[in-house]
C-alpha cells in the first residue's frame, strides 16, 4: 500500500487516502496519524467509524466545495453510534470507506459521482473537551 504523500495537517495530526484517484464506487481507505504528544480520540477507531466523517466535500464546477452527507440526518434517522477510540501518540489507524452520499442528509444513498473530493475528519483532544476536524488530501473518483 502507498500513502498519498499530499495531506492534510492540523496541530499534529494527519489524515490520508491511500491513493488520489478511484474508479467509481472503489473503497477509498482513510489513514489517520495522530503525531502530537498526547492522546485523541476519533470513531475511527470505533464499531462506527464513518462517524469520524464529518462531512464530504465535492468541488464543483465554479471551484467551490459542496458539502454532502456521510450519515443519514436527525430527524430522518437515529444511529446508535460508539463511542470514539483512543489514539496514542505516533498511532495510526484505518479504514475503508464505501463512497456513498447520503441525499440531503435522507437514508436515501447514491455511490459519489465522479469528480474530485475531499473528506473532512473529526477527532477529540486528549482532554475530551473538544472537538477539532481535519480535511484529507483532495482524490478523484473516475467513472
Amino acid at each position: 500500500m502507498s500513502i498519498a504523500l499530499v495531506g492534510s495537517t492540523n496541530t499534529g495530526v494527519s489524515v490520508n487516502t491511500d491513493k488520489i484517484e478511484y474508479k467509481g464506487g472503489e473503497s477509498i481507505k482513510i489513514i489517520l496519524t495522530n503525531n502530537l504528544g498526547q492522546s485523541i480520540f476519533s470513531h475511527i477507531r470505533s464499531g462506527t467509524p464513518v462517524f469520524c466523517i464529518k462531512h464530504i466535500e465535492k468541488k464543483t464546477t465554479t471551484g467551490e466545495w459542496e458539502r454532502l452527507y456521510a450519515q443519514c440526518q436527525f430527524p430522518h434517522c437515529t444511529a446508535d453510534i460508539d463511542a470514539p477510540g483512543e489514539i496514542k501518540p505516533d498511532e495510526t489507524e484505518t479504514m475503508d470507506w464505501n463512497p456513498l452520499v447520503f441525499v440531503n442528509g435522507t437514508s436515501e444513498t447514491v455511490i459519489a459521482e465522479p469528480g474530485l473530493y475531499r473528506l473532512l475528519i473529526s477527532y477529540e483532544d486528549y482532554q475530551k473537551t473538544k472537538w477539532e476536524s481535519v480535511y484529507t488530501n483532495e482524490f478523484t473518483i473516475h467513472k
